[in-house]
């Protein structure tokens, strides 16, 4: 496991970030001695010696987490994918990756669709959910030392939150989740990775890889969205999602689970109702498990433009208006 010491690898990371949870999980699967640095979310200053930047869809080119520094071969490589790939080639014991060919352009194949799919709506609508339920939480992950005895349940930690909420909102554009169709995306993608593990083990071959730490790493927000949590069509995806973290030695329950968890028993609600979606209108369970062939993993990031802390407040009412969500019972 990393600790906060000297490793052969540095990890630059966002701890509560699922595409950093992906790499934490490849290094100690290959059992690779690694260290973490935790990057201020707003100025990236711990990256700014690193020769390593990642071009977004708008065609910004910035910093971004997770990034590693392999110190042996003096290495710099972003993004989770490209990360694991490189681990696999330095470290190829235990692999991650099939010898098989075609297996591995499978993998390979699975990797870019989830980084580009599921990674992506998970991230958006889990950031969307515990903004507008519970602000205090993004402050207690992005600015901790802003909240104070009582955390993300202070009055300074609620502003603070809904302030980054805003900005988030901005850059991930969760005022347009129901224009841009992500409920419905995101569900189409969950069924199919669910019907795919219907009569199998893993998504690719006989074995744990790659893909299927993929999947693991990068839907588990969505258990933060009671949406999906309680879909009557993803049971099996997720008792194979425990499963998996639990043979892997992953944490059971982050600190944000735990803590909007403990928010909604107290409140007996949560943002559980998509209103254009009606529950009976949901897919059809028996999803086509064919995934299309992407030449490249998209990064949907914009820019946040000018004034973000003036701004921020504003975002934040604005999505607060029109998220088209409603409450329902908990648990």
């Amino acid at each position: 496991m990393g600790t906060s010491g000297d490793g052969v690898i540095t990890l630059y990371q966002l701890h509560w970030s699922h595409y950093v949870e992906k790499v934490r999980w490849a290094l100690d699967y290959k059992g690779v001695a690694w260290s973490a640095i935790d990057v201020d979310p707003f100025t990236k200053r711990q990256m700014h010696h690193l020769r390593c930047k990642l071009t977004l869809d708008s065609g910004r080119s910035l910093h971004v987490v997770p990034t590693i520094h392999d110190v042996d071969t003096d290495t710099v490589v972003a993004d989770s994918s490209k990360i694991l790939e490189y681990l696999e080639r330095t470290y190829p014991t235990p692999a991650l990756y099939p010898t098989d060919r075609g297996e591995y352009e499978d993998v390979q194949r699975w990797m870019l669709w989830l980084d580009s799919t599921i990674g992506l709506f998970a991230r958006r609508l889990a950031y969307t959910q515990i903004a507008l339920e519970h602000p205090g939480i993004l402050a207690s992950l992005f600015v901790p030392h802003l909240t104070g005895a009582r955390g993300s349940d202070s009055l300074r930690a609620k502003i603070s939150g809904m302030i980054i909420g805003g900005v988030l909102s901005r850059r991930f554009r969760f005022t347009h989740n129901r224009a841009d169709g992500v409920f419905e995306q995101l569900e189409r993608c969950l069924l199919i990775a669910d019907a795919r593990l219907r009569s199998r083990q893993y998504l690719v071959g006989e074995r744990f890889t790659a893909a299927d730490l993929t999947l693991a790493a990068l839907s588990r927000p969505v258990l933060l969205v009671p949406f999906f949590r309680d879909h009557p069509h993803l049971g099996r995806l997720w008792d194979w999602l425990a499963r998996q973290l639990r043979e892997h030695h992953r944490d059971l329950a982050l600190s944000y689970e735990t803590a909007i968890e403990g928010i909604r028993r107290r409140r007996k609600w949560a943002l559980g109702s998509v209103r254009w979606l009606a529950a009976n209108d949901r897919t059809d369970p028996g999803a086509s498990t064919e995934i299309p062939r992407l030449a490249a993993a998209r990064n949907d990031q914009q820019s946040v433009g000018r004034w973000p802390i003036v701004l921020g407040p504003l975002w934040y009412l604005r999505l607060a208006l029109t998220s088209g969500m409603g409450r329902t019972a908990y648990p």
